[in-house]
């Protein structure tokens, strides 16, 4: 079973990628003194999916479960709040452990819930679908959504461990793996090359389709571990590098400035997490072409991979001036200068805070905005 390390001094943990690791999470943590009191935050279908084969192996433990709504509106105080008086309800002590069992929302949600009760008890990310597994439950970060913005609050906080068993990928809709495929194009463009040509020649296995006969099954799922593996490797090494996104860290936001713009103006109803970063990824790559870094093959091989992959290159129904507003206010503006990453090559990306308003508003527009 692959696992890779992110090395935080005395907040280092391990990652385990594999196949049925479910069943067998009960014996892992009871070798283990992270908590005498385990409660598991799931949504009702990942309960109803997968809830059974990781309390099979719970028997013996003391576990607990609380369901919060599925959705990423619900990603917010409101329901952190509710998850706050679960915990309190059945009076979870300081040396409780809170398993995060499901998708993004569950891990940011969960992690904040575990960051705040108590101020801080343990748990361990268990993420389900593949945005989760390839860059939600990596890194620490936990929070929630505001009406003005995505995770305006939040903290940094790591998990006791990541445990990720690809097998659940194999009952996500095809939307649900293409919003994770937007973070793993990410990770190639912004850092790896090699690992961006692996997933245009193989490209036409990434759907829900090579699930559906036991061969293709079993060489899919062979592809899948490798995608998640080496996304994780590339997450873990930014992470080290900077815990708290004081600098190198923000290479992650690559095409998400754009992108959480477009989920906060359509109140995370329109369009899902990875649609949102694949606009904002070719935004990106046409921006970085309009300053002269990056040619115009560079901007196609990442425009026709998303394609390929199912996902939207066009912003629709938008204006490029609220768009505008809206990044304003995000986390990335640093002394009143929106930072952008923005791709030097495939493989390579760098903090600008040099880009004018009137050349995003334009690349807005070319892409389809009002």
């Amino acid at each position: 079973m692959p696992k890779i390390k992110v090395d935080l001094n005395e907040r280092s943990y391990e990652i385990f990628v594999g196949t049925e690791i479910l069943p067998d999470l009960g014996k892992l943590i009871a070798t283990e003194e992270w908590g005498k009191e385990i409660f598991i935050i799931t949504d009702p279908l990942v309960n109803d999916l997968y809830g059974d084969a990781l309390r099979k192996g719970m028997k013996a433990l003391n576990v607990r479960s609380i369901e919060i709504p599925r959705g990423e509106r619900y990603k917010n105080l409101k329901v952190a709040s509710k998850i706050y008086d679960q915990l309190a309800k059945q009076s979870a002590p300081r040396d409780s452990l809170i398993i995060a069992f499901g998708g993004g929302v569950i891990g940011d949600l969960a992690g904040f819930a575990a960051a705040t009760y108590m101020r801080g008890i343990n748990y361990i990310q268990v993420p389900t679908t593949l945005l989760a597994q390839v860059d939600a439950a990596i890194g620490g970060k936990t929070g929630v959504n505001h009406a003005k913005g995505k995770n305006l609050i939040g903290s940094f906080y790591q998990p006791k461990q990541v445990f990720i068993d690809i097998q659940t990928l194999t009952t996500l809709p095809a939307r649900e793996l293409r919003t994770g495929l937007a973070e793993v194009v990410k990770y190639g463009v912004m850092e790896d090359a090699d690992f961006f040509k692996f997933l245009e020649a193989n490209s036409h296995h990434l759907n829900t389709k090579a699930f559906e006969a036991p061969d293709t099954l079993r060489a899919a799922l062979k592809v899948w571990q490798i995608i998640v593996t080496e996304s994780a490797k590339i997450k873990a090494r930014v992470v080290e590098k900077d815990e708290t996104e004081s600098g190198h860290r923000m290479v992650l936001n690559l095409g998400h400035t754009i992108g959480h713009a477009i989920e906060t103006l359509t109140k995370y109803k329109e369009y899902n997490h990875g649609e949102a970063v694949a606009m904002g990824l070719v935004a990106a790559a046409k921006i970085a072409s309009r300053m002269k870094m990056i040619g115009d093959e560079a901007v196609n091989r990442i425009k026709s991979l998303l394609e390929k992959l199912g996902l939207p290159t066009e912003i629709e129904g938008l204006a490029a001036n609220k768009i505008y507003k809206t990044l304003m206010i995000d986390k990335k503006v640093r002394s009143g200068k929106l930072l952008f990453v923005l791709p030097e090559k495939i493989g390579k990306v760098v903090i600008k805070n040099n880009v004018s308003p009137k050349l995003i508003k334009q690349v807005l527009k070319e892409m389809g905005c009002k």
